[in-house]
């Protein structure tokens, strides 16, 4: 039993799926299996149920699952104390959720300048809708998010903003209304963006004919592109996607907000040497 080895089974225990978790750990699934194995072995009992169609924790999986975490952050501590005198030396590992703009935007920067100050500390990104951020970084699965700022932020988080980027309405190509009237809209599911954009509506008398509520601003786009509907999505979500020239930005007036984006952390977690590190390179 070693970090590594209960690094990959945290990584496991999330996806629950051994050809994702083989991959982002540049193992073969024959190396995985056995890995796992060797572990159950050690501890005489199965961490998972698993089948052709299935992977699942057992009862004893749940309880090494917290095990496995707590004595990483221990581990990642511990580093942080023996490194503390020679920075360049931290080892350790940062776990990052992001949407997938965000992804292609904002991280590239700041996982670089961390790195270069810190290359012997592991970097690990999940994407995933802006919404599941927070839940990430209040379970302990991420150490860091980047979503939308709003004000008041929860208690126990640290913000940062990065960036701000302006809200827009587009539509399919070559549909070019005058307003957002009459246009059934691809609605967010939900989150920070659907409560601003209810919020603009509201304020300007403007109806709203909902075409279908989908879930993440790239899903959102592609459903514009395909010519479903209308659409406010952040700037930025335009700018980094394949399908910009398949959509027209419409001017509203008055004009829609901006977002600010940025880092989220829990205050907790800036304990950890590594962490606020990362935290200490996180700028626009």
């Amino acid at each position: 039993m070693d970090i590594h080895t209960l690094t990959v089974f945290i990584t496991l225990a999330d996806q629950l799926h051994f050809r994702k978790t083989s991959d982002q750990h540049h193992m073969t699934p024959s190396a995985l299996t056995r890995a796992i194995q060797r572990l159950e072995h050690t501890l005489g009992a199965s961490l998972f149920d698993r089948n052709k169609r299935s992977v699942s924790l057992t009862d004893t999986g749940h309880h090494f699952y917290e095990f496995a975490r707590q004595t990483i952050t221990a581990y990642d501590a511990l580093q942080g104390h023996v490194h503390s005198q020679t920075p360049d030396q931290l080892r350790g590992s940062i776990k990052i959720y992001s949407t997938v703009t965000a992804a292609y935007s904002i991280m590239p920067d700041l996982v670089k300048r961390f790195r270069d100050a810190y290359p012997l500390v592991m970097t690990y990104l999940e994407t995933g809708v802006a919404k599941g951020g927070y839940s990430r970084l209040a379970s302990g699965d991420a150490d860091f998010a980047i979503g939308i700022i709003t004000y008041p932020h929860h208690q126990d988080l640290l913000c940062k903003k990065i960036l701000e980027t302006p809200l827009v309405f587009v539509v399919p190509k070559p549909h070019s209304p005058q307003n957002i009237q009459g246009i059934p809209l691809i609605f967010p599911e939900q989150g920070d963006l659907a409560t601003i954009i209810t919020g603009y509506l509201k304020t300007n008398n403007l109806p709203i004919q909902v075409h279908s509520y989908v879930e993440g601003h790239e899903a959102i786009l592609a459903m514009v592109a395909a010519g479903l509907g209308g659409a406010v999505l952040p700037q930025i979500v335009i700018d980094y996607s394949h399908l910009k020239d398949s959509i027209t930005v419409i001017p509203l007036q008055p004009p829609l907000p901006s977002l600010e984006v940025g880092v989220f952390v829990k205050k907790s977690a800036l304990a950890s040497p590594i962490k606020r590190a990362f935290w200490d390179r996180c700028q626009p």
